[in-house]
């Protein structure tokens, strides 16, 4: 019986793990998938020069991956919380497909540097609607809507 439970206890962590990995892959593809629309000269914008395009890729991933960071927290406790991950992964795509759709690298030197900023931003902002979710849903599952009694004015 407690050889069982182990392995399905260890399945459902590897199940996790992938999950997540998946969750970062995904985060990491995000900005080159939102701009293939224009072409590929323009998610090519994205990709460092061939002297540095390893440890290029490796600092843009890095980067790209914070917003990640609530939804796999929001992922690790969806049986408690299962609508705000979805509520966070629906913030989380949105603005970076927003942010990154549209942003224009040769149009100024110093343009990259909104590549860091972008990911912390949408970092801070999806935590934000994670939380006001969660909040919500913790709520609404204490009254149960419709069927909390409120009690009668004494007038």
């Amino acid at each position: 019986m407690r050889i069982t439970q182990s392995r399905s206890r260890e399945r459902i962590e590897m199940k996790n793990i992938t999950y997540t990995a998946l969750l970062l892959l995904y985060m990491n593809l995000i900005p080159y998938a939102c701009r293939l629309y224009r072409g590929m000269d323009w998610a090519a914008q994205y990709l460092p020069d061939e002297g540095h395009r390893f440890f290029g890729l490796l600092f843009f991933g890095g980067f790209a991956s914070l917003p990640a960071l609530p939804l796999i927290v929001t992922f690790w406790l969806r049986k408690h919380l299962p609508v705000t991950f979805i509520v966070s992964l629906i913030a989380s795509t949105g603005l970076l497909v927003f942010w990154h759709h549209g942003y224009d690298l040769a149009s100024d030197a110093q343009a990259a540097i909104g590549l860091v900023f972008i990911p912390v931003y949408t970092l801070l902002l999806t935590m934000l609607t994670a939380s006001v979710a969660a909040v919500i849903e913790l709520l609404s599952k204490k009254f149960r809507w419709g069927t909390h009694t409120m009690p009668e004015d004494k007038a």
